[in-house]
């Protein structure tokens, strides 16, 4: 099974916070995914999830610093760098989930999923950071 999602990112107060969502049951914190959809690419899949499931409008920013995180022989997560560009007040999934703009220290001590734990930690390392912010970024 292949599940396509993001890592939805600012910069707030000079450090980078990202946005993290709970699942559909509400027991865990994940970052916003779903799977592939035919009449889209994977980047714009991840940012359609990301609408969805979080309430957020953003851009990939280099869809060539995706990340593919394999846990067994048939399951992968891809995974794009996606800039938030708003956080909307009303969104489609809005009644199913919570989500929370947190800092990276914080969502690696809620999320409990491995491999969304792994992107979490690959896309916060300082020369990660430095691609991610590149130019990008605007201090909220």
């Amino acid at each position: 099974m292949l599940e396509i999602g993001a890592f939805p990112f600012l910069l707030k107060k000079g450090k980078i916070q990202i946005i993290i969502i709970t699942s559909t049951s509400g027991k865990s914190w994940i970052l916003p995914k779903g799977h592939p959809e035919n009449h889209l690419n994977k980047s714009q899949v991840a940012e359609l999830e990301t609408y969805e499931e979080a309430g957020v409008k953003g851009t990939i920013i280099n869809s060539k610093l995706r990340k593919e995180f394999k846990w067994d022989e048939d399951n992968m997560l891809i995974i794009y760098p996606l800039l938030i560009k708003d956080i909307l007040d009303t969104w489609p999934e809005q009644d199913i989930r919570e989500r929370r703009l947190v800092s990276i220290k914080k969502a690696l001590n809620m999320v409990t999923k491995k491999e969304h734990i792994k992107a979490i930690k690959y896309f916060s390392t300082p020369e990660m950071i430095k691609k991610l912010t590149k130019g990008n970024l605007k201090t909220a």
